[in-house]
């Protein structure tokens, strides 16, 4: 065959290609700009088939008119998320073939106004407590403008507000890839006419000038703390809650080397060290938060708590007493401190119920009432305490009727019932 002939003819056929193609995006582009959506999407989808031999150009086009049928679709209020999500892909795609290219600063414009549209749809979910749709609008805010990390910050925190946990987990790791600190300064002023603190963000002029014309004033600049200790503390938190105990000793150690002093921090690696019987390092974390804390009432309950929990009974009484003597009106350690003295009313009820009808059974039997008797006292004595500082404590309240039958107290019991 002659040479000539065969190059005409893949000539002819490139050239055949390249017609079909530009007939297709040409019923495609007329099919969005009518916008209909299954008309649209049904041409849109002939284009596709044909993609693999577009040119850069062509290519771009396409993606183009995927997007912009979407942002029609935004802009008419329909199935917004999704539409957004179609937005932002198929910017990114005509982002890694030319971003300068006519259509890409088409659809970057674009883009760009449906972003305020993402965040004020977020912010509104975040209001009234949609805390899912928040985080999705977040993230989408942030997909937009990947420069807009505190746009992931937020999908992250209401991921957790909603216990998206494995959601928060992906947002926080991908914040400390990028090396989110989140230490933002911005500047602001109060606008007299709703009396509401404006953000201008970087713009210092503008901020200025509406002070000098006398509509916004107190003006300030705002410095932002890290938000890096928060973000891993977080993380921390996340893996102990969900049992996830290596992880979250690796996090715990870290978070604790930005927040020292953190109380919370510190109790949860002693709750750590506690379920995985580490106790070695439970005592340590113990002495280190009461030697940093040492009248601290709220933390010696909290060890209490962690020390009863672990059946470690003589720890958590003697925490107890140590909180209720630096907070006389500790409600919880009394009642908890009661419940610690009730546990051996148990043991003492299963041996009088094995005991027999002989003398010496009914010796013990009587033994064993006494030491009832005696325990409920002692426990009757923190419950009412628990009662002058809160009346309307239910555990007690219930605990403390129980015992009052008990002890015969009718008086008692009755002063108690008609309250």
């Amino acid at each position: 065959m002659n040479k000539k002939f065969v190059y005409l003819a893949a000539a002819l056929m490139i050239s055949g290609l390249s017609m079909a193609q530009k007939k297709e995006l040409k019923d495609a582009e007329k099919a969005v700009k009518k916008g209909n959506v299954a008309e649209a999407n049904a041409a849109l989808k002939a284009v596709e088939g044909v993609l693999g031999q577009a040119t850069n150009d062509q290519k771009i086009q396409f993606y183009y008119l995927k997007s912009n049928l979407a942002f029609q679709q935004i802009e008419k209020n329909q199935d917004f998320d999704a539409n957004v999500d179609r937005m932002v892909e198929a910017y990114k795609e005509i982002e890694a073939i030319d971003k300068n290219n006519k259509f890409a600063k088409q659809a970057n414009e674009e883009l760009g106004t449906v972003a305020s549209k993402v965040i004020n749809k977020a912010i509104e979910d975040n209001n009234s407590s949609n805390y899912k749709g928040a985080t999705k609008k977040f993230k989408q805010a942030f997909d937009i403008n990947p420069k807009d990390t505190l746009y992931l910050y937020y999908a992250a925190s209401t991921a957790i507000t909603s216990k998206d946990y494995p959601t928060a987990t992906a947002y926080y790791k991908q914040l400390i890839d990028l090396g989110y600190k989140g230490n933002e300064s911005y500047y602001t002023a109060v606008e007299k006419a709703t009396g509401e603190v404006q953000n201008f963000g970087q713009d210092s002029k503008m901020r200025d000038v509406l002070v000098k014309q006398g509509t916004h004033t107190d003006p300030k600049l705002v410095k932002e703390e890290s938000k890096r200790p928060e973000i891993v503390k977080n993380l921390a938190l996340i893996y102990y809650q969900e049992g996830q105990y290596d992880q979250a000793e690796k996090a715990i150690v870290e978070a604790r080397k930005a927040n020292p002093d953190d109380t919370n921090l510190m109790l949860t690696q002693m709750d750590l060290y506690l379920k995985s019987n580490n106790m070695g390092k439970y005592e340590e974390i113990a002495k280190e938060a009461l030697a940093k804390n040492p009248n601290d009432d709220l933390l010696l309950y909290n060890l209490g708590v962690t020390s009863y929990q672990a059946g470690r009974m003589e720890d958590a009484r003697k925490y107890y007493e140590q909180a209720i003597r630096i907070n006389p009106k500790n409600e919880n350690a009394y009642l908890n401190m009661a419940f610690i003295k009730l546990q051996p009313d148990e043991e003492l009820t299963n041996k009088m119920n094995s005991l027999g009808m002989s003398a010496a059974d009914n010796k013990k039997y009587e033994q064993y009432q006494k030491e009832k008797k005696a325990i409920y006292r002692d426990a009757m004595n923190d419950l009412e305490k628990v009662l002058a500082i809160n009346p309307t404590n239910e555990e007690a309240i219930q605990t403390l009727k129980n015992i009052y039958r008990a002890l015969e107290m009718n008086d008692k019991l009755k002063a108690l019932e008609a309250k």
